[in-house]
């Protein structure tokens, strides 16, 4: 126990003669504080604070929500009843197909944009009959009539196979 405290009291003591000879070499500077100077960094380094602040502010605000109505694009030109009915039943399909039918990877639904009218009609017809087993677009397929059907493979078969180009 003697040797433990003996040890720690020379080590105490030469940290201690180790910083008060680091103490001697710091150089002394007689200049004045310049009060113009340090006032004059303290209001740039306020500017660029507030800078700052208007720039994180503009990043982490909210969306502002509008009641501006927009009005939306169609893919294609529905100039017949058919494509206006075949329009409106797509529009539970493009959560899987998206907007333009170029498919969703992450959900593993095909690209029917574009595709032939009497394959996408074999297909959902294929799926209305049990021929062809795909669970996710049974409960949707079931509902549709046989001009559905039809009136989907119309519409599909006219949005452009490349996917819509953004003007």
């Amino acid at each position: 126990m003697y040797r433990l405290v003996l040890f720690s009291l020379t080590l105490v003591g030469l940290v201690l003669v180790m910083n008060l000879s680091s103490y001697q070499s710091v150089e002394v500077n007689n200049e004045k504080y310049n009060f113009e100077a340090a006032e004059k960094a303290h209001i740039a380094h306020l500017k660029e604070v507030e800078e700052l602040a208007k720039i994180h502010a503009e990043v982490t605000a909210p969306p502002v929500i509008t009641d501006e109505v927009i009005e939306e694009k169609t893919i294609i030109p529905l100039d017949t009843p058919q494509l206006e009915r075949a329009d409106k039943l797509y529009k539970q399909c493009i959560a899987c197909h998206a907007k333009d039918g170029s498919g969703k990877a992450a959900n593993k639904a095909p690209r029917i944009g574009g595709q032939m009218e009497w394959y996408i009609e074999k297909q959902l017809l294929d799926m209305k009959n049990g021929v062809r087993v795909n669970q996710q677009m049974l409960t949707i397929v079931k509902k549709l009539s046989p001009e559905d059907i039809a009136d989907l493979a119309a519409y599909l078969s006219k949005i452009p196979w490349g996917g819509v180009k953004e003007e």
